[in-house]
């Protein structure tokens, strides 16, 4: 198998894992939304948001690490695998002992401390099942993590669903994603004992000296980009109220479920970039202009349909108790191309060992996120933290795009830009014309728009075009 078809399998297998896993992860939250409500929900919100803020903690950047290190360098996989195991293991127990003192010395309602509890327990076996699974992806067999994906969220989705059909409530649902962290645990477990690495207790404090410099900036940057990711909700919680973080939490779900994509596709090609950078920047430069444009070309009508179909897409999936949620969605829409867009600038900064850099930009940008949200959520409440997310996340793609030229690996912006956007913008004069037609058939037939203007306009090239069949047809 040559590199392209080694790069499309890995991308193809994370696609089809994560486009499952999210489907069905929209699907459960969308249900929990109708049973629970808008306050109910937002409790959820808020608890799931409040143990991720905590649980980020427990990466300190190793999980990019052994992806590019050992992607470059196979014989570091088990001095990688087995310290991180034994150091994440410890930060667990230190982990959930601040959430525990946090949690008191707040003195939040004995309801909320338990669903805390048990999400943060649930959490920390995620942190340890990752480590295997980006185990997975530096070996580039991506269809492993593909398919533990597939299965530990059809469990998820089938057992939590038969629980909000029995009334069990947040703590039968706090329940079923403990018991589906822990079966994808052991499953992960045993793929890598048997087909990668054998793990086993490690702890050389000479691996931690030696990396953690390194480790570090991207840890940073990683939990930075949580922080103005998810400050919205607690902050939305403290000054204005559960209801509130229920309404906007709803218009997010759906926008945070395109997130993999550009994630996947990129995570699908890091291996190959990181080793690429050490042999050549101009092939680096190369895959970067593919891999934008792609994602633009994507990403560009996703965001314009969600727009202009805002208020259609709430009550198909939430009802009309969730109207107020309908103006958060028309702005973080455009959350998604601008993940699309600075996803895919990240992971070629990272390739090419900017962490540092990345580190200072993703400071910069979560506390310009607080600054906004305090001024904007009480004036505009969830519409305000939808506003502050959107000025954020343009400020962090415009300086990374900086970055990138100022690091000899500038793209021709205004030449991939250019027919995505008109083959958009008729695209969007039918939605507008025709927005009382029937929501399937609207959203098929502009999909038939934009990409017929865009291929009439020559929009891909024909060695694009060449990997989009080997992609399809994948032997």
């Amino acid at each position: 198998m040559d590199t392209a078809q080694k790069i499309l399998k890995n991308i193809f297998s994370l696609f089809v894992g994560n486009l499952v896993s999210a489907v069905l992860t929209l699907i459960l939250s969308i249900y929990i939304a109708r049973f629970l409500g808008d306050v109910l929900f937002g409790r959820y919100s808020f608890v799931v948001t409040f143990v991720a803020l905590f649980s980020y903690f427990l990466d300190l950047g190793y999980e990019t690490l052994i992806v590019r290190d050992v992607a470059r360098d196979k014989s570091k996989a088990s001095c990688y695998l087995n310290n991180i195991i034994s150091m994440r293991t410890v930060i667990s127990v230190l982990i959930f002992t601040m959430i525990f003192l946090f949690v008191n010395i707040l003195d939040f309602p004995e309801n909320i401390k338990n669903l805390i509890y048990l999400f943060g327990i649930s959490q920390i076996i995620i942190s340890l099942t990752n480590v295997f699974r980006v185990t997975f992806r530096a070996f580039e067999k991506m269809e492993y993590e593909a398919g533990l994906s597939i299965f530990s969220n059809i469990f998820r989705c089938s057992l939590g669903l038969l629980v909000l059909f029995l009334g069990y409530g947040l703590i039968g649902m706090a329940l079923v994603f403990l018991y589906s962290a822990i079966i994808e645990f052991i499953i992960s477990f045993l793929i890598c004992e048997k087909k990668f690495v054998r793990t086993k207790s490690q702890f050389n404090l000479n691996f931690f000296k030696d990396t953690i410099k390194t480790a570090l900036p991207i840890f940073a940057v990683g939990i930075f980009g949580v922080i103005y990711v998810k400050i919205d909700t607690i902050m939305l919680a403290f000054m204005v109220g559960e209801a509130a973080v229920g309404w906007y939490n709803a218009a997010y779900t759906l926008i945070l479920g395109f997130s993999p994509i550009p994630q996947l596709f990129m995570i699908g090609l890091l291996p190959f970039m990181a080793y690429t950078y050490v042999k050549s920047r101009d092939s680096l430069r190369a895959v970067y202009e593919k891999s934008f444009k792609f994602l633009m070309v994507f990403g560009l009508p996703i965001t314009v349909g969600i727009f202009l179909l805002a208020d259609r897409f709430i009550i198909l999936f939430y009802g009309d108790g969730f109207l107020n949620s309908v103006d958060a969605l028309r702005i973080l829409s455009w959350d998604i191309l601008l993940k699309f867009l600075y996803l895919c600038t990240w992971f070629v900064l990272i390739s090419a060992n900017k962490q540092k850099n990345l580190a200072i930009i993703a400071g910069g940008g979560a506390f310009l996120n607080i600054i906004l949200n305090l001024f904007l959520i009480p004036n505009f409440s969830l519409v305000g933290a939808a506003i502050a997310t959107i000025i954020t996340e343009t400020f962090i793609l415009v300086i990374y795009l900086y970055l990138t030229y100022i690091n000899n690996l500038k793209i021709p912006l205004k030449k991939i830009f250019f027919k995505p956007v008109i083959a958009c913008t008729i695209m969007a004069f039918f939605i507008y014309a025709f927005n009382n037609l029937n929501l399937y058939l609207l959203i098929i037939i502009s999909i038939v728009i934009y990409f017929g203007i865009f291929f009439i306009l020559k929009g891909f090239s024909k060695d694009e075009i060449d990997l989009i069949r080997k992609l399809i047809k994948r032997e």
